[in-house]
C-alpha cells in the first residue's frame, strides 16, 4: 500500500481524509495527496484506472464501471484522447469512480454534492445504492434543464443550506486523482508528444494532470511534457495554476470554439464548445495530443419496437444485467430477439456493455449510456 499523506496545496495543512471529498476547509484550496516514494506500476490484471493502483490511495472497495482507458485517435494529424468513451461520456468519471469507492469504503450513506457540470451528473450515476444524495443547486434556473432532471431522479434538489451529510466537492483529492489518471494512460502508450491540450474552465483538470506528471518524474521516469489550458476569454485565470512549472496558459475566442465545435461535428464527433476548443488550439501547436473531455452519442430517431422498450424498463430497474437476464425478466419474447434488441439499442447508444468477471467466467452486462 503506497503511504501518503493529504495537504492542501495552497495552505499546506495537513487535512487528512477530510480532503479526499472536499476543498480545503482553511482556505479553500485544492487538496492533494503526496505519495512518500512514488513509484509508476502498471498491474494489468486491474481494470479501467486500477490498474496504477502503485500511484493512487488504497480504498477498502474499488467501485468502477468501465472508466478509463479511452482510445486515442488521429484526426486530420492531431492525435485526440476521446473521454467520450468513459461511462457516461465525461473524462470526470475518473473521478467518481474513486469518490464512489471511498463512499462505499467508509460507510457513508448521506451525502451533499455541490453543483459542477458534468461532474455532478457522472457522481450521480457512480453513486451506489443507499446512498442518500442532495444535490446542491444553488442557481437553478442557469443550470441545463437536462441535468436537473436528471439528478432530482437519482436523489433531491436542494440549496443544501440545512441539509444533512457529508460535503462532496469538485475540488478534492480524489477527483485529482481520478483526472490524473489520463496522463499515466498517454505514458503508457508511450505516446510521442510534447503537450497535452485540455480545456479548462475551473482549472482542475489541468492542475490534475500536472501532478501526474510531476509523479511519474518522480517515480525515476524521464518526463518532457507539459499541460496546454485552453481558457476562454474574459475567463479567470485561477491562482494555482498561475505558478505551476508544468502548465502553459493559453486563450481562445468563442469564435474558435464553435469553429472547432462544428469542425468536429461535421466529422461525427458530438462534444460541447468548450471541449472542442482544446482540439482548436491541438491543430496549431506541432506535437500536441487533444483530450475530449466530454462527448455524446446523437438519439436515433427511429421509434423504438415494444421489446426495445421493455429492454429499456428492465436496465432501468435491475441496473445492469446480461441478456439472459433480461430475457428471464421479459420471457414472453425470445431470447434471439431480446439480443437483437440489444444491438440495435447499442447502435444507437441508448445501451453500453460492460465486461465484468463472475467468478472465473468473463460476461458481458448490459446498462443504460446515461
Amino acid at each position: 500500500m503506497p503511504q501518503h499523506k493529504v495537504k492542501c496545496s495552497i495552505c499546506g495543512r495537513e487535512l487528512g481524509e477530510k480532503g479526499y471529498l472536499s476543498s480545503c476547509p482553511f482556505c479553500g484550496g485544492i487538496p492533494i495527496i503526496e505519495y512518500e516514494a512514488p513509484v509508476f506500476k502498471v498491474d494489468e490484471s486491474k481494470p479501467g484506472i486500477l490498474r496504477y493502483g502503485s500511484l493512487l490511495p488504497q480504498l477498502r472497495i474499488a467501485y468502477t464501471r468501465g472508466e478509463g482507458l479511452t482510445p486515442i485517435m488521429e484526426l486530420d494529424g492531431v492525435l485526440v484522447k476521446n473521454e467520450r468513451f468513459n461511462p457516461t461520456g465525461s473524462y470526470a468519471d475518473r473521478a467518481s469512480a474513486l469518490i464512489s469507492s471511498h463512499i462505499t469504503s467508509s460507510g457513508i450513506r448521506r451525502i451533499k454534492v455541490q453543483y459542477e457540470p458534468g461532474f455532478t451528473r457522472s457522481l450521480s450515476y457512480y453513486l451506489p445504492r443507499g446512498v442518500r444524495a442532495y444535490y446542491c443547486v444553488e442557481k437553478p434556473l442557469e443550470i441545463d434543464v437536462e441535468d436537473l432532471f436528471e439528478l432530482a431522479s437519482r436523489g433531491e434538489l436542494s440549496t443544501c443550506g440545512n441539509s444533512e451529510g457529508v460535503l462532496v466537492e469538485y475540488t478534492s483529492a480524489l477527483t485529482v486523482e481520478g483526472l490524473k489518471t489520463i496522463v499515466f494512460e498517454i505514458y503508457e502508450k508511450r505516446v510521442s508528444v510534447q503537450y497535452i491540450v485540455v480545456p479548462a474552465m475551473t482549472g482542475v483538470l489541468a492542475f490534475s494532470l500536472a501532478k501526474g506528471l510531476s509523479e511519474l518524474e518522480r517515480s525515476g521516469l524521464a518526463i518532457d511534457l507539459k499541460v496546454v489550458a485552453v481558457f476562454p476569454e474574459g475567463s479567470v485565470i485561477p491562482d494555482f495554476l498561475k505558478n505551476m512549472d508544468r502548465v502553459e496558459i493559453v486563450r481562445a475566442s468563442n469564435e474558435d470554439a464553435l469553429d472547432s465545435f462544428n469542425y468536429l461535428l461535421e466529422k461525427g464527433i458530438y462534444t460541447e464548445p468548450l471541449s472542442a476548443m482544446g482540439f482548436q488550439v491541438a491543430k496549431i501547436i506541432q506535437g500536441s495530443i487533444a483530450v475530449l473531455t466530454i462527448g455524446y452519442k446523437p438519439r436515433s430517431r427511429r421509434r423504438k419496437s415494444r421489446l426495445a422498450e421493455e429492454v429499456l424498463k428492465t436496465l432501468e430497474k435491475l441496473d445492469r444485467a446480461t441478456a439472459y437476464e433480461i430475457w428471464r425478466n421479459n420471457p414472453e419474447f425470445s431470447l434471439r430477439g431480446v439480443y437483437k434488441a440489444i444491438k440495435s439499442l447499442m447502435s444507437d447508444g441508448l445501451v453500453c456493455e460492460e465486461p465484468v468477471n463472475r467468478g472465473r467466467r468473463k460476461i458481458i452486462l448490459y446498462r443504460l449510456c446515461s
